[in-house]
């Protein structure tokens, strides 16, 4: 019924934690494909003491976390695909919630339960004041969640119809940094997300992963803001006010925040994209506060994300 993408490079400590996580699911019709990509430590060798059946390992050159995902798109054999990196784990209640929710909302295409954030011991539940009731399952707007803090949709907390991905296109080959939002945003034209908000999946976040974003690539950059405008073309005008939120203050961060570390060049490349979505006016009063002090600006800004 369901199969499980593990993208896997150099997660050595962490992959067989995420693996038996799947291995332990009170529903068990499902399939494991896991894709190293690459690794250079000894995640392979960890990956292959499991016997299971269920589990299959393909390796491939490293190409990235976008490639790995869609290798393992192309790979599945279920109806239903559901991504879990190699450093997060599941409750053993996740896949059957999961199926609970396909059952009850038949017509639908993409689902996402609850999430948290595991941190230096602490674990922080997501929470955003358009997400449903603790314990309960609704349908929600991707595109009215996002105008207030992030995403409910993580690349381990989501189950998503297979033939929606194929319809709307897969992991952008070469994005490294956003490229699960990029997806994101896609699948939610004209598909809303029924969220089933109960604490089911479980982010690592670590010093590692979180020092290795580093600069946001101009390339990346301008992947994500062809999206952006993509996306603003197909939804409706109800969703565009809420989407104007998201991608306003998206936008505005990432480049008061990295355009220093951009060339002249590539600050002219983003500059015509940049202005085609925010608007000639939004766009010269973003590059004119792009003069004062970084700090403030972007601390000011980045309040609204909260």
């Amino acid at each position: 019924m369901i199969s499980v993408i593990i993208p896997l490079y150099n997660k050595e400590k962490y992959v067989a934690e995420t693996i038996n996580s799947v291995l332990a699911q009170s529903y068990t019709n499902f399939e494991v494909v896991i894709v190293n990509d690459g690794s250079t430590d000894g995640s392979l060798a960890v990956a292959s003491t499991f016997s299971d059946p269920r589990i299959k390992v393909i390796t491939i050159d490293n190409a990235g976390v976008s490639v790995a995902r869609n290798t393992g798109i192309k790979s599945a054999k279920h109806d239903w695909v559901a991504f879990l990196d190699a450093d997060d784990w599941w409750d053993p209640s996740f896949l059957e919630e999961m199926i609970k929710a396909i059952e009850g909302y038949p017509e639908h295409k993409l689902f996402a339960s609850g999430r948290s954030r595991v941190f230096q011991g602490i674990i922080e539940r997501y929470r955003n004041k358009y997400l449903p009731g603790d314990g309960e399952t609704k349908v929600i707007n991707y595109y009215k969640v996002i105008s207030r803090f992030l995403p409910m949709v993580h690349s381990s907390n989501v189950v998503i119809k297979r033939s929606h991905i194929d319809n709307v296109g897969l992991f952008r080959p070469g994005q490294r940094q956003h490229e699960d939002h990029d997806l994101w945003l896609r699948l939610a034209v004209n598909e809303p997300v029924v969220f089933v908000n109960k604490e089911l999946s479980y982010y690592r976040k670590t010093d590692e992963n979180t020092a290795s974003q580093g600069v946001y690539p101009v390339s990346d950059f301008s992947i994500y803001l062809r999206t952006l405008l993509e996306v603003k073309q197909k939804i409706s005008e109800e969703e565009k006010i809420y989407y104007k939120q998201y991608y306003t203050r998206f936008t505005s961060l990432v480049y008061l925040k990295y355009k220093r570390h951009y060339s002249k060049a590539e600050r002219q490349q983003i500059s015509m994209l940049l202005e085609e979505l925010l608007g000639p006016y939004r766009w010269a009063l973003l590059k004119f506060i792009g003069f004062f002090p970084l700090y403030s600006l972007y601390n000011l800004i980045k309040k609204g994300d909260h």
